[in-house]
This record gives structure tokens, sequence and C-alpha cells, in this order.
């Protein structure tokens, strides 16, 4: 018997391009993807994917350096996020997926959530530029999506790892990525190491596009250039204030949503190294997502009658 296989996309920013990696895996073990379901960077990576066009994107990501990176973000403080990312987007409609969810080649399906209402809001036809937009909106990051009359947010607040969507699809197993498994604070030192490793990045990062708003930031914020005895006492970032609450309920909210509705196969990249800005590692990030199949293809193989 030969399976539908559907993949469902998680979300988790810069760590999002291991997506990349765990497709063309599944596809050199000889695995067909009949649909595929996305949150976030999960939806971006996915629609490109099922427009035909994952090697263009694998292209564009390889190609991208630190500064890039930056001037791709942008910088606003005006439509409730800190970076606008309309460069981000247009790439997606211009190059990537230009056409509506309802012909891309292979069916797709995205997520997001109603600011307002709390709702979970998914996208299975019209502007495939409008869902994706949505699904990224990460709540202070970028701004909210307005969409027939409503204000949409990431689809992370409310499924970050798609199984339920993906089911809708028409398929027989679900394969699920969840990209923030390596979320783990029970080994307090390792996390603590990692979480400050991150939040240094993703500060260096924010920093580069606000100098314009230095004498602002500086007059607002402690420095970071404490000394190592100090650095307990010195309070984190508006930054990574709102990143580590991100990560904290995007942890919980996966956890709760899988164990209510497991996958078939889910696959764990190991990936909490890479800080949620640093788009600039795919190649790093493609080759741990292409791991994370490999690890487990035996077993894959097993349950797909391969």
């Amino acid at each position: 018997m030969a399976y539908k296989v559907g993949l469902a996309l998680g979300s988790g920013a810069a760590r999002g391009w291991a997506h990349i990696g765990v497709i063309e895996a599944l596809e050199s073990l000889g695995i067909k993807i009949h649909a595929v379901a996305g949150c976030s960077i999960g939806s971006y990576v996915g629609a490109a994917y099922c427009a035909g066009n994952l090697k263009p994107l694998k292209s564009w990501v390889l190609s991208l350096n630190e500064w890039e990176v930056a001037k791709l973000m942008g910088v606003t403080f005006q439509k409730g996020g800190l970076a606008s990312g309309e460069k981000v987007f247009a790439k997606l409609e211009n190059e990537f997926a230009p056409m509506d969810i309802q012909h891309l080649p292979i069916p797709f399906s995205a997520v997001a959530t109603d600011m307002r209402r709390g709702d979970e809001i998914i996208f299975d036809e019209g502007s495939t530029v409008d869902a994706i937009r949505a699904s990224c909106s990460i709540p202070g990051l970028f701004p909210p999506h307005r969409y027939q009359n409503r204000w949409l947010l990431d689809g992370a607040t409310v499924n970050p790892v798609p199984v339920s969507l993906c089911r809708q699809l028409d398929v027989d197993i679900v394969i699920a990525v969840n990209l923030c498994s390596d979320f783990n604070p029970s080994d307090a030192e390792l996390h603590n190491k990692q979480q400050k490793k991150n939040e240094d990045a993703f500060d260096k990062f924010m920093s580069q596009r606000l100098e314009s708003f230095s004498q602002w930031w500086d007059s607002k914020f402690p420095s970071n250039d404490i000394k190592p005895e100090e650095e307990k006492l010195s309070p984190p970032s508006m930054f990574n204030c709102m990143s580590n609450a991100i990560d904290i309920m995007q942890d919980r909210v996966t956890r709760s949503r899988l164990a209510g509705d497991p996958p078939d196969i889910i696959l764990n990249p190991k990936l909490g190294h890479i800080s949620t800005m640093e788009f600039y590692r795919a190649e790093e990030a493609i080759e741990i997502g292409r791991a994370s199949v490999m690890r487990v293809a035996e077993q894959i193989k097993y349950q797909l009658n391969l």
C-alpha cells in the first residue's frame, strides 16, 4: 500500500531553514510528499516547496550573510513590530510562491492567529503571500498582518507544529518537524549558557539595526558591556525578554498540541544553538535538518512500507 505523506513544518524563526534539509533528505529516501501544512517559517519554506521552488529558495538563503539579513528585515516603530520584513515577503511573492494557495502544485495550508479573539486561522485558499505574512508575524518583531478586517499574528501562538492542519489535507501519514525541541530548561547550567549566547546574538543583531536610535537606546537600556561578576544582576534587554517569552510559550503550546494530536513520525532537529535572527546560518541549519531525517531513516521507511 502506498501511503500519502503530509509534512507539518513547525515555527522557529532562523532555525526554519532546517526544513529545507528535512525535505531534501525525505526525497532522497524516495518519499513523495503529497501535502504540506506550515506555521511561521515553516509556512514560508512549505509554500516555496509546494510551488516547486525549493532549490531557488535554498540558493538564496545560502547566499545570505549577516549584513544582508539585517537589510532584509528593515526597522519600524510604527506598525506594531520592530522589523518590517517587507523585502522578505516580496521575495516570496515575486520568486518563490507567486500563485494563490489553491493553484500550488502540491496541496498547502498555513496557520495564523486572530490577535483580538485568539482564534486559529487556517489558510487553505487565496493569497499565498497574505497567508505567509500572517503566519510569520512574530509578536513584537513583525507587525500583525491585516486580512479581511482582522489583525493576524504568528500561528505559533496557537499551533506551532500544525499536525491538525496537515491531517485535513487528505494524507495517511503525518511527519512533523519540531524546531524547538532543544528548549530544555531541565539542564539548568547548559540551558542558561545557551540562552545567554543566543541572547547576545539577538542583541547584537537588533543593536545593529537600531544604530540610528542609539542615543534613545543607550538611555533606556543598560549596556551589555558588563563584568562577568555583575552579569547575574544585569536585567535582560527588552528584545531578549520578548524572544525568551516566545520560546517558552511556543514550547508549552507545542507539547500540549502534540500530546493531544501526535504525528505518526516526529523529527527533532537539534537547533538550540541557533538564535532567533541568525538567518545567515542557513548551511548549518539545512545540514542539521537533513541529519534529523537520516537518524531515523529506517524507522521512516518501515512505517511507510518502503
